[in-house]
């Protein structure tokens, strides 16, 4: 298509980037001067008139010029611009879907940028830190995480915000310690305790959980395998979100450290990840309802609709 050629060209590059810009001013706002944007993008004068002429005719915007007191913005296309801005495909990355919650997750926001007509590719990773590494290597435009992990990542790292909070028990309804012994109530000294240093917030609320004890041998696996570990009594114990557990099968019981149960509180609620300079993704998210989002998930977790992403 033609408009998508036009995107490699530097008049397409400076398309991109007035775009852009025009979503970022409301409705009935004056945009800059014709020459505050020559200077800003290093062009000429006619290339900009070009771009805002370019734009009206793809419907994105309407003009209208009042000689001295500026051009103003009558109306906007959101879903034109953001066509136009370059964001008509998002790449975002999530925790592998093991669970109906992640799936709930996964299938309510893509619902959501169908909407907004904006393709969006979702890749799914083990672990917080790769998923949060990838947002500030720029090889993802956003990470779903705990509300805990992305906090934890963010004392680090000023480049990462939230952009959105889906609300609690969006993430995992809650964690527990998990036992191979049916007839154990606590981890004791000298047990063997299943680990995934890839996770955040399984690696915190196991040190939190066993804080004070000795001789406590940590065994790492994936996060995925340690449940299998369980069985084959690898390992003694571990801790575990409980959404996808049979507890006629195992042996849960809750978490005791206090230290613990206070970080669960932050781990239960799913947030979206970006780069803080990333104000068009940020725009993005803004738009997408986060009740109809939430609302999916819980339904997919109900089985009233088929996971679909």
């Amino acid at each position: 298509m033609d408009q998508l050629e036009n995107l490699f060209t530097k008049k397409g590059i400076i398309l991109q980037k007035v775009a852009e810009d025009l979503l970022f001013i409301e409705v009935n706002e004056r945009l800059p001067k014709v020459g505050d944007f020559a200077v800003k993008y290093q062009v000429g004068r006619g290339t900009i008139q070009a771009v805002l002429k370019k734009l009206e005719d793809e419907s994105c915007i309407r003009l209208e010029a009042r000689g001295h007191l500026g051009t103003f913005l009558r109306n906007k296309n959101i879903s034109n611009l953001l066509r136009f801005s370059g964001a008509n495909q998002i790449t975002g990355v999530m925790p592998l879907p093991y669970s109906k919650k992640y799936e709930g997750l996964a299938t309510g926001i893509t619902s959501q940028f169908e909407q907004l007509g904006i393709s969006l590719n979702i890749a799914f990773m083990r672990g917080s830190k790769p998923r949060l590494n990838g947002v500030k290597d720029g090889r993802y435009d956003f990470a779903l995480v705990s509300k805990f992990s992305a906090i934890e990542e963010m004392k680090k790292d000023r480049s990462l915000k939230i952009a959105l909070e889906f609300g609690s028990k969006t993430y995992v309804s809650e964690h527990a310690v998990i036992f191979s012994d049916p007839d154990k109530k606590n981890i004791r000294d000298g047990m063997k305790v299943g680990i995934d240093s890839f996770s955040t917030d399984q690696q915190i609320l196991t040190n939190a959980e066993v804080q004070g004890l000795n001789n406590i041998e940590y065994l790492e696996f994936n996060y995925m395998h340690l449940l299998q570990h369980l069985k084959a009594q690898t390992v003694d114990a571990m801790i575990w979100n409980v959404d996808e557990i049979d507890h006629s099968t195992y042996n849960i019981q809750p978490l005791t450290s206090p230290l613990a149960i206070q970080f669960e509180k932050q781990m239960n609620e799913a947030v979206c990840v970006i780069h803080s300079e990333n104000r068009k993704m940020e725009y993005i998210l803004h738009l997408l309802s986060l009740t109809r989002i939430v609302e999916t998930q819980k339904q997919v977790v109900k089985g009233d609709v088929i996971p679909k992403y």
